[in-house]
């Protein structure tokens, strides 16, 4: 089920956008939940990083396309971006925001068509990883699994360790979340933490370190643990 917004506040090409995307569903077989917007305050409001594509005019009333692009790469770098433009030399900006591709107006079902494709292209890329909503100043953002180091609870809080800093979550369990991740090659090593395999510098006694941090790997699932890793090392080489 692929998550999309629409920002563009011509409604006529908003509709137009409504009625391809409904009409792709029904050729290639898929799902969409569709949100639209009618400038780019109103998407950067509250923005929660749900989204795997937006669709993003260039030109609006209060805020242009250019401007929202750059704010939201600031809150999501992995949210796909598809600009709408009337005229194409303004598309070659969206390079510099990482936009996958552009449509002009009016929109012709068979140019959206290919820009959907390299959408689904695009995305098959990364199907090897999942993406974390985390908190961040008020605002929500997106960390790829990839990106992880480990997880572990504190409380009733979720903390992320990673590349990117670390982050807070609520809602779920630590056994809800390793349910979710295991096939991404997360393993508990104990009550409190989720370790992603992938960044284990070593394992020594009761010790398991994660890019220079040292936890606590519990004796009932150290042999569970230590299998685990045995295998995803295995698989790597």
């Amino acid at each position: 089920m692929l998550r999309i917004a629409i920002v563009e506040d011509e409604k006529e090409c908003q509709a137009s956008l409504i009625e391809h995307l409904s009409r792709y569903e029904k050729e290639h077989n898929d799902n969409f939940i569709v949100r639209t917007f009618f400038d780019g305050i109103d998407i950067l409001d509250d923005y929660t990083s749900e989204y795997d594509l937006i669709f993003l005019d260039i030109h609006m009333k209060y805020q242009d396309g250019m401007t929202t692009a750059r704010k939201i790469r600031e809150l999501d770098d992995s949210v796909i971006i598809v600009f709408i433009t009337a005229l194409a030399q303004y598309a070659i900006e969206g390079y510099k925001v990482n936009a996958l591709d552009f449509i002009l107006k009016p929109v012709v079902y068979e140019q959206f068509e290919l820009a959907m494709d390299k959408v689904f292209k695009t995305a098959d890329k990364y199907q090897k990883s999942k993406e974390i909503i985390v908190s961040e100043d008020g605002a929500k953002r997106k960390i790829d699994t990839e990106d992880v180091y480990y997880i572990e609870v504190v409380g009733h809080t979720i903390v992320i360790h990673s590349k990117l800093g670390v982050f807070e979550t609520r809602g779920k369990t630590l056994k809800a979340i390793s349910e979710e991740l295991k096939e991404y090659n997360f393993v508990q090593s104990g009550q409190s933490h989720l370790i992603n395999l992938r960044y284990v510098d070593k394992i020594k006694g009761d010790v398991v370190t994660v890019v220079g941090d040292e936890l606590f790997l519990s004796r009932s699932r150290k042999k569970d643990f230590i299998t685990a890793f045995g295998e995803y090392v295995g698989m790597e080489i």
